[in-house]
Order: structure tokens, then C-alpha cells, then sequence
């Protein structure tokens, strides 16, 4: 199985505003490809055949290419679905027969979390997706064949990845893990982070 990853990064002016009581544009910036970094290279190192970060943004495709051994894709579009358009055609267009979406904002997440969702996915044709904490949003999602379902990222994305998984007659696997539900969004999660670092 050929399996493909898309990682999409938003501009990085006024990333991470949810930080700004905390943070500054600078410091959310440099946190931003700090988590991109590490989520890239866990699935490098999980060994998923090509990675590829969607962005707008020059400096994050510079980084994702020179440090993370990703491939750099310029987001044309505008929006999070329309931008993972665009990296499941580059997956498809270069023979992916399976595609990974992931969040670039996991800061806890490791190679060995990686793996876990792809054996969660098993080896026939369908559907996995972890959600985040809340169970409301959508921290990863698997897809074989890589067109399997519309993205449908948002408010309230884990349900509607959910329904359509089965409005398409796909398999589906629902995968919770701590490292792939916890995102960093708020100052809470902020808080929060150093004690889920020890669990």
C-alpha cells in the first residue's frame, strides 16, 4: 500500500490567535512550525511514503522542505477543504492508493501514535478517523482508497466524516488517542500541555 500524508499549515500572519493573550505574533509563528516539524517527522518516521504540507504561506513550505523532508505544496485555493483538494490530487496525481490527514497543531504526537492510527485502519478499503478531545473535530483521518469521502473539516467534522463514511458504504474505525486528539488551540491547552507531556 502506497501511502500518502497531507499536513495543511495556514498563513502564518495571525496564526494561533487563540495564543494572543499569551503569545506574540512571532512566538505563535515560531510555535506553529515547531508543531508542523514535529507532526511531519513522526509521520516520516512512521513510514508513510510522501509527505506533503499544503500552504499559502512561503516560509512553511520553505521549512517543510528543508527540515522536515516533506514535499512543499502552494495552496491556491482559500479554505482548509479546498487546500486538502489540492494535496489529495497531489497524493493521487504521484500514486497514492491510501491518504493521511493530519492537523500540523499535535504537539504531543510521536511516530508511535502514527503507527497506531494507520494499524487502526486495518488493510481493506475504508474509513478511520481519531477525533480530537471534544470528540467534535477530526485530529486524523485515514482514507484507502484516498477519495473515499468529501473533507468535510469544521464544526462538528468527526460526525460528518462519520456519516459520510457510511452514506459511502465504506468500512469505518473510530480511533481515540491522547497524543493524536490533543491539539493546541487555546491558552487552556497551552495550560494543559506540560501535564498531558507526562501522561
Amino acid at each position: 500500500m502506497s501511502l500518502f500524508a497531507v499536513v495543511p499549515v495556514k498563513d502564518l500572519i495571525g496564526t494561533k490567535s487563540r495564543l494572543s493573550p499569551v503569545m506574540d505574533p512571532a512566538g505563535r509563528a515560531g510555535l506553529t512550525l515547531y508543531m508542523m516539524c514535529r507532526v511531519v517527522k513522526a509521520l516520516r518516521a512512521a513510514g508513510v511514503d510522501e509527505v506533503g504540507v499544503v500552504s499559502p504561506d512561503p516560509i512553511v513550505l520553505g521549512m517543510a522542505e528543508e527540515r522536515s523532508d516533506a514535499v512543499p505544496i502552494r495552496q491556491q485555493s482559500r479554505g482548509l477543504n479546498p487546500a486538502l483538494d489540492e494535496g489529495r490530487a497531489w497524493a493521487m496525481e504521484h500514486g497514492a492508493e491510501a491518504l493521511l490527514v493530519m492537523p500540523a497543531d499535535l504537539p504531543l504526537l510521536v511516530e508511535d501514535d502514527v503507527r497506531a492510527v494507520i494499524s487502526a485502519s486495518g488493510d481493506g478499503l475504508g474509513v478511520t478517523i481519531s477525533p480530537d478531545t471534544n470528540s467534535s473535530g477530526t485530529n486524523a483521518l485515514l482514507l484507502r482508497p484516498p477519495d473515499a469521502i468529501p473533507f468535510l473539516f469544521g464544526v462538528g467534522s468527526f460526525e460528518a466524516h462519520c456519516a459520510a463514511a457510511r452514506e459511502r458504504g465504506f468500512d469505518l474505525q473510530v480511533f481515540e488517542q491522547l497524543h493524536v486528539g490533543f491539539d493546541l488551540d487555546t491558552t487552556g491547552d497551552l495550560e494543559d500541555l506540560s501535564g498531558k507531556e507526562e501522561s
